[in-house]
């Protein structure tokens, strides 16, 4: 009984020690990212569409990449691919809140409730892995976001601008 709560322990340790690495891991490619975005204000305006569509892909990458590992450790699958007819922002919330409320609880034992310990609870999704997805999304959705300002300015449809060389087009134009 005791050897099992050892190597109990030392799993949850090894497991803990993995999620805070992971979650280092995933710290250093969000401030990269957030880096590129302040790069954003010396970018030349007609390569900033190319620029701010580019970075959105490393975000989606991302979290892509956050919620496959959730997936395979945990098996929990979350489905943001699914079209809203409501607010986008609430649907995520929900699904976030509902994965994150997921636990396991081992039942107490005769010992346990007579000296009034409580039994051991295990998340499905560690806090490190938790804070990293919602971070992912959080920049994932920052960049859409200007993707959208620059629609709406008209920056991000638009063709880009040549220079005509020959005398047979700039009499076209």
């Amino acid at each position: 009984m005791f050897g099992k709560k050892r190597r109990e322990k030392i799993l949850r340790e090894h497991e803990a020690r993995q999620a805070q690495e992971r979650f280092e891991r995933n710290e250093r490619a969000g401030k990269e990212i957030y880096a590129r975005m302040a790069e954003l204000k010396n970018v030349p305006r007609e390569n900033l569409p190319d620029a701010v569509f580019m970075l959105s892909m490393a975000a989606k990458h991302q979290s892509e990449q956050i919620r496959q590992s959730i997936k395979d450790r945990t098996r929990y699958d979350f489905d943001f691919d699914t079209l809203t007819d409501g607010d986008l922002a609430t649907y995520l919330a929900e699904d976030a809140a509902y994965a994150l409320r997921d636990h396991v609880t081992n039942p107490q034992t005769f010992f346990e409730a007579m000296s009034e310990q409580l039994p051991d609870v295990h998340f499905t999704i560690q806090q490190q892995d938790a804070v990293s997805m919602m971070a992912a999304m959080i920049r994932e959705q920052r960049l859409e976001g200007i993707l959208e300002g620059l629609r709406l300015a008209g920056l991000l449809n638009e063709a880009p601008k040549r220079r005509r060389t020959s005398p047979e087009t700039d009499g076209l134009g």
